[in-house]
């Protein structure tokens, strides 16, 4: 099957999959896809109760049952992405822009070594690995391992590796990951805005910014979004 049809097989199954369980899709639905990822981004989707949460200024309950909803797709995808669509194997992560009604569902395949060869030597990229792995540094540990690519020319996508701390790990053991999550992403996402340059790095301004992790296998994935 050409890239083509598998982007809009994607498109076709997911938006009917979102409305089906959401009782709406999002107004824009993209899907960016190599040979190591696939990464979906949703504009402006959010339904009359989230709306709700969102006007009580309620993220947390927001963020919480976006998860679970989300999580219960994740089957479904796996399964028409290997089965209908003939693609390896991968491990999902999502995260969600509050102020612009806007979400992100990535499928990362599980071989290690072929994420290793997705990895680019791009103008820049030592900066933005740099900033990362200080900034990291400054709220738990260096990664083990960087590694980064364009998956198409406006969204770069950061994959680290070896980043959790005893005390996150001991979190994720009493099965706190949840609030591991939200406090992490807040601090990171922060972090990122206010002290990184990673827009300056690139020549390139940033525009959105998701984040995930994986606890399990002390993961996480990391994408930017850029215009101009």
């Amino acid at each position: 099957m050409e890239k083509k049809e598998i982007v809009q097989s994607i498109t076709g199954f997911v938006g009917k999959l979102l409305r089906a369980r959401f009782g709406k899709g999002p107004e824009a639905l993209s899907v960016f896809l190599d040979k190591q990822s696939v990464v979906l981004t949703l504009n402006r989707f959010t339904n009359p109760v989230e709306d709700e949460l969102l006007a009580r200024e309620d993220e947390k309950t927001f963020r919480y049952t976006r998860e679970l909803l989300i999580k219960s797709l994740v089957p479904d995808i796996q399964t028409f992405f290997e089965e209908e669509l003939g693609l390896p194997p991968m491990n999902f992560f999502y995260d969600w822009n509050v102020g612009q009604a806007s979400g992100m569902i990535t499928g990362l395949i599980r071989d290690e070594s072929e994420i290793l060869k997705a990895a680019q030597d791009y103008p820049g990229r030592e900066s933005v690995h740099k900033q990362i792995a200080e900034l990291l540094g400054k709220v738990q540990t260096t990664p083990d391992l960087i590694l980064s690519w364009w998956i198409d020319p406006d969204n770069l996508f950061v994959f680290r590796k070896g980043l959790a701390i005893l005390l996150e790990k001991e979190f994720n053991d009493l099965g706190q990951s949840d609030i591991l999550k939200t406090a992490k992403r807040k601090l990171e996402k922060e972090l990122l805005w206010q002290d990184a340059r990673i827009g300056n790095a690139l020549g390139r301004q940033m525009t959105d910014l998701y984040i995930d992790w994986d606890f399990d296998r002390d993961d996480s994935v990391l994408i930017c979004r850029f215009g101009g």
